[in-house]
């Protein structure tokens, strides 16, 4: 954070007294105890505490000005951009109306997504000798035989326990292999989850980071953290979900920046038109996430060998 000429050793706060009710209500937990309502007591009682210049203080300025930084300043700035994350343009046409100037089609720059390579992901993940014992690279089906049954039942729980997961493995293994290839055939299941993460205390600052995990493994490990078998694939922009389920269907919305209220003019947007753009700016993210490299393996395969020395 850029710190004004006249900014005073406690800035945002203009004082001791303000930093110190700060630092008590920021660092001593969220849940306060009887001990930090000592702390409390001792601060409002010593000797060098004003209380008088707390009655003009302005706190919600001072919260926001912590809540700041230079990502929301200055945009992004990404310090381990070197660590295999790329950095993407999305764009999206944007369809202008007749009644307006220029009407047609105008392509518009909405953002970068900073993402890896799910391929890549891959091959790293079939590499690491710490997961490739429990990672299931063929399916298998589960039953169950009760005593008062004459029949097995069947038990789901695993994707690769499924029927849609045997019948998808069943499907590859008749289908003609590449030419000239005569390597063992396994599905690789990705399974996708996302959600918002707060930065930080104080500002509305968020970012929207994508993960993929893998329906080779076992829920019960995926849902460990201490597993580690999350792998963060992409950071979308700002994603908001409506409070709506339609036909059971979810519908994402993504965030346009504010540049695109300039960009498109107060009378240039409709609401059609706007869903439009939302839409546009989802599919494209993903469009990149898909890339040709990744297409190329979903569907003409890819070879990988695996730590086992098995290709």
């Amino acid at each position: 954070m850029n710190l004004p000429s006249n900014a005073s050793v406690y800035h945002p706060y203009p004082n001791h007294s303000s930093f110190q009710l700060g630092d008590w209500y920021w660092n001593q937990g969220v849940q306060k105890s009887q001990g930090d309502y000592m702390k409390l007591i001792d601060i409002l009682g010593g000797s060098s505490f004003d209380v008088n210049s707390m009655r003009s203080m302005h706190w919600k300025k001072i919260n926001i000005q912590l809540g700041s930084n230079d990502y929301d300043e200055d945009g992004e700035e990404w310090e381990d951009e070197d660590a295999s994350w790329k950095r993407t343009p999305v764009s999206i046409h944007v369809p202008f109306t007749c009644t307006t100037e220029t009407p047609g089609p105008r392509l518009y720059q909405a953002a970068d997504l900073y993402h890896h390579s799910l391929v890549s992901v891959l091959r790293e993940k079939l590499a690491n000798v710490r997961d490739s014992k429990l990672f299931h690279y063929e399916p298998y089906q589960l039953h169950w035989h009760p005593s008062h049954l004459d029949v097995k039942v069947a038990i789901y729980g695993d994707l690769y326990t499924s029927q849609a997961f045997h019948e998808a493995h069943m499907e590859l293994q008749d289908s003609p292999g590449e030419p000239d290839c005569n390597l063992p055939r396994v599905i690789a299941g990705m399974m996708f989850w996302s959600d918002a993460m707060q930065l930080t205390l104080f500002g509305n600052a968020k970012l929207w980071p994508t993960y993929m995990y893998f329906g080779n493994e076992s829920k019960y490990r995926r849902c460990k953290p201490l597993c580690n078998l999350s792998n963060h694939v992409a950071y979308f922009k700002m994603v908001r979900l409506p409070d709506v389920w339609l036909y059971e269907k979810l519908t994402f919305y993504f965030q346009l920046p504010d540049s695109f209220k300039d960009f498109a003019g107060r009378k240039g947007m409709t609401g059609e038109c706007l869903t439009h753009c939302h839409r546009e700016l989802f599919h494209e993210q993903w469009n990149i996430l898909l890339d040709d490299e990744f297409l190329e393996a979903y569907e003409h395969e890819i070879v990988i060998t695996c730590c086992d020395g098995i290709t």
